[in-house]
């Protein structure tokens, strides 16, 4: 691993950050979670621009936790990216060239290198209040790049720019990492933006890392209830444990008896299932393993691009008690017609796809 922290911990009076993770060669790590929950503590830490109290941290087989910052030969893309406004968009990128004593002759072909990378030819005597926000972003990972560093961070570089110029920025970052072999951790809330950039998540709350996984694991098979509510790609529900059979474990729950594969564990004293969206269905499936249930129609939501159903669901076999209702959404495609609000759904689940979350 080319980064790797071990039991990193840091206080700032009643917070505190416990950290231990590893990014690999070439690889994208995505520090997602909701604010304050001690992203940007966790990368500044790496960069030296915090003191770890205690723990380690190794970046490419050296100890770094004790060198300052401009040892450590890290870069950062802040939020609000820190590009010079006096210097012209090479002088920015080769300014950290510059402060090593790379010759200028050198540095000239790593400015031109750089903008390369960046798709941005040419741009080398512009001035940075000409350019666009896309461009000036192009601009700050060019610098980051340009020193070689053994390790990239970023912090949340695209929230200020509006929504179709950040998925723009996205799919641009994806091409530049395929050519940049520096292992990089990017800090950010949105939940798309880490699926899409991250070769894998590491999910953060209270200061602590709560689930690590690919982008797939943590939205269709989280194993935290923390996890399935952040990412939001399913609904939990509450059961009660039968007991364990062949198949796997049998539980009653608000959409009746149904059987849990193993691979999942629960919590005794509270158990709950992580029901994912595309588990359930409007359509009586022809597959073996789908079970029937009804639900009863409370509204529907037409964003343009799916349909929402709002469910009640009943007692199904779960011992609730008996005017006790749950809440429960259907996503389906956007040219289903929604039932009647009050009427009743007939359902059915996917079992093989639902799992017990702690």
């Amino acid at each position: 691993m080319l980064i790797e922290a071990i039991g990193i911990k840091k206080s700032y009076g009643n917070f505190s950050v416990s950290l231990d993770f590893s990014v690999d060669k070439g690889e994208t790590l995505a520090l997602v979670g909701p604010s304050g929950s001690g992203k940007t503590t966790a990368l500044n830490l790496v960069a030296g621009l915090a003191e770890m109290e205690e723990g380690k941290l190794i970046i490419d087989g050296e100890d770094s936790g004790g060198l300052p910052c401009w040892k450590r030969n890290v870069s950062v893309v802040f939020q609000d990216l820190a590009l010079f406004p006096h210097l012209d968009v090479g002088g920015n990128i080769a300014y950290g060239l510059f402060v090593r004593k790379v010759p200028k002759k050198d540095r000239m072909k790593i400015v031109e290198s750089s903008l390369e990378l960046v798709r941005l030819p040419g741009y080398a005597s512009r001035r940075v209040h000409t350019l666009s926000g896309g461009e000036k972003q192009r601009v700050a990972i060019a610098r980051a790049l340009a020193s070689k560093p053994r390790a990239l961070l970023m912090d949340e570089p695209f929230s200020s720019l509006d929504a179709p110029l950040r998925k723009e920025m996205r799919h641009e970052f994806l091409d530049i990492r395929s050519r940049s072999d520096a292992p990089c951790i990017f800090v950010t809330h949105d939940r798309e933006e880490a699926a899409m950039l991250g070769d894998r998540l590491a999910l953060m709350a209270n200061g602590r890392i709560v689930e690590t996984g690919t982008a797939r694991e943590l939205f269709l098979a989280p194993k935290t209830e923390f996890a399935s509510r952040f990412f939001g790609a399913g609904q939990l529900l509450p059961c009660g444990i039968l007991g364990k059979r062949e198949a796997g474990t049998e539980v009653s729950s608000p959409l009746g008896i149904i059987t849990i594969p193993p691979g999942s564990e629960f919590n005794p004293a509270r158990p709950m299932i992580f029901v994912p969206h595309d588990a359930i269905s409007l359509l009586e499936p022809s597959e073996a393993g789908w079970k029937a249930f009804n639900a009863r129609c409370a509204g529907a939501i037409f964003d343009g691009a799916k349909l929402t159903l709002k469910l009640l669901l009943a007692g199904n076999g779960y011992h609730q008690e008996a005017n006790e209702v749950l809440p429960f959404e259907v996503i389906t495609n956007a040219r289903t017609a929604p039932p009647a609000v009050g009427s009743e759904v007939s359902l059915w689940v996917d079992q093989s796809l639902v799992r017990f979350v702690k």
